[in-house]
């Protein structure tokens, strides 16, 4: 099997942390496999860097369209002669056209990843929570969402995916049934969907002893601590930074609780406070997994989201998730089981689910930690998530095949 994906990035992120799962598996099986990325991170020769010139990504923001750049040279190349499959993941970020999508599509079998709802928006990658549908799509409150407009062009912006997806043959894959329920609304709902739960690597992140974690990560062991992850740290609009820092200043008066932020791209603390700690993105998995266990809990406070590997990754080192109702979180933090679930953009409520976990007994913290793990094993393993991939490739490959035969 020959394999190439598409998306933003090889090596950070979510979707690329999945991209890149199936990349490795698929060199273990001995199958060919390469990228093209908007930016390329890693040092494989297999991942091919998107050429971007800045005029044109000024161009696309002035013109408050994704579609000024020319990529159906990817058409041309080797990569995409050779492979049986196009995988592609989060196009958006104006590096891709997405006729180039289309063309393909007639080419080749075409299975897109949705890691957000970028595909069923005019241009946002998240609605937060928007129930508007408006043509087929999901409204965006505002413009300035990411990737944001210029101007309101959102009617040409519906247009053109529309014309686009009508000429398209796609397998749309999301990795939450809440986001599966969402396309099948749109204007997607007429293409072959599939459910593909993300999935993490469990041999990486599992339970280190707490005391041992704290001492060697330099931090207290005499105070509860709340980790909050977020690639780009406080500065990423859809994590909900906003509500930590209203949880922090609840907490302001108590000396027996620090709170640290995970993702960012410097160490520092916040104010000169000790009870704020902020730390840099962290690529390693065991170091992280570390800082998982060393926290009592993970404070998950995005307003927008999909199905994040974080909450998996924390669950998965036996801690308690406190989280706002938002995406597909609830399909795997159970209320008042392994966490708890907060209404959306609640902040008492979030402040009411984090007094619950921080006053959970010993043997209450124990059972918690023993059901998110078990939880994760069985049904959100990284190993499951590729399977249930390879199988779909085989599938749709073959499928392709006898379409051409007919």
């Amino acid at each position: 099997m020959n394999i190439l994906q598409i998306g933003t990035t090889d090596k950070r992120g979510g979707a690329a942390a999945v991209s890149w799962q199936l990349k490795k598996e698929a060199e273990k099986r001995g199958y060919k496999t390469s990228m093209f990325v908007a930016d390329k991170l890693s040092d494989d020769r297999d991942v091919f860097a998107i050429p971007r010139k800045k005029i044109r990504r000024y161009l696309s923001f002035i013109f408050s369209v994704e579609d000024l750049y020319d990529t159906d040279w990817i058409l041309k190349t080797e990569q995409f002669k050779n492979a049986d499959i196009i995988h592609c993941h989060n196009l958006h970020g104006r590096f891709f056209k997405l006729s180039t999508l289309q063309k393909m599509s007639r080419l080749k079998p075409v299975v897109w990843t949705m890691h957000d709802e970028w595909a069923i928006t005019p241009h946002c990658a998240y609605t937060y929570e928007n129930k508007v549908l408006k043509d087929g799509f999901w409204e965006c409150p505002n413009k300035n969402i990411p990737p944001r407009l210029l101007w309101h062009n959102e009617k040409y912006l519906r247009w053109r995916k529309k014309c686009v997806y009508a000429k398209s043959n796609l397998t749309v894959v999301t990795p939450s049934m809440w986001l599966k329920n969402r396309v099948s609304q749109s204007v997607l709902g007429s293409k072959n969907l599939k459910l593909i739960y993300n999935g993490i690597n469990i041999e990486n992140f599992k339970h280190f002893d707490k005391s041992e974690s704290r001492k060697e990560l330099n931090l207290p062991t005499d105070k509860k601590i709340a980790l909050f992850l977020a690639d780009g740290g406080s500065v990423n609009p859809f994590k909900g930074w906003e509500f930590v820092e209203k949880v922090i200043k609840n907490y302001q008066d108590r000396n027996d609780i620090i709170f640290l932020c995970v993702g960012g791209h410097e160490d520092y603390l916040a104010d000169g406070s000790n009870s704020v700690k902020h730390i840099r993105h962290i690529d390693n998995q065991e170091l992280l997994a570390k800082y998982y266990s060393a926290a009592d809990f993970l404070l998950h406070s995005s307003i927008a989201d999909n199905f994040p590997l974080v909450v998996l990754e924390a669950m998965s080192c036996g801690l308690p998730v406190v989280a706002f109702e938002v995406g597909g979180v609830p399909e795997v933090v159970t209320h008042l089981e392994n966490g708890y679930i907060a209404k959306y953009k609640d902040i008492s409520d979030l402040i009411k689910g984090v007094d619950y976990v921080i006053n959970l007994s010993d043997g209450e913290l124990d059972k918690i930690s023993e059901r998110s793990s078990y939880k994760i094993k069985n049904s959100y393993s990284v190993e499951t998530m590729l399977e249930n991939y390879f199988s779909l490739y085989d599938e749709e490959i073959n499928k392709f095949k006898n379409k051409i035969n007919v």
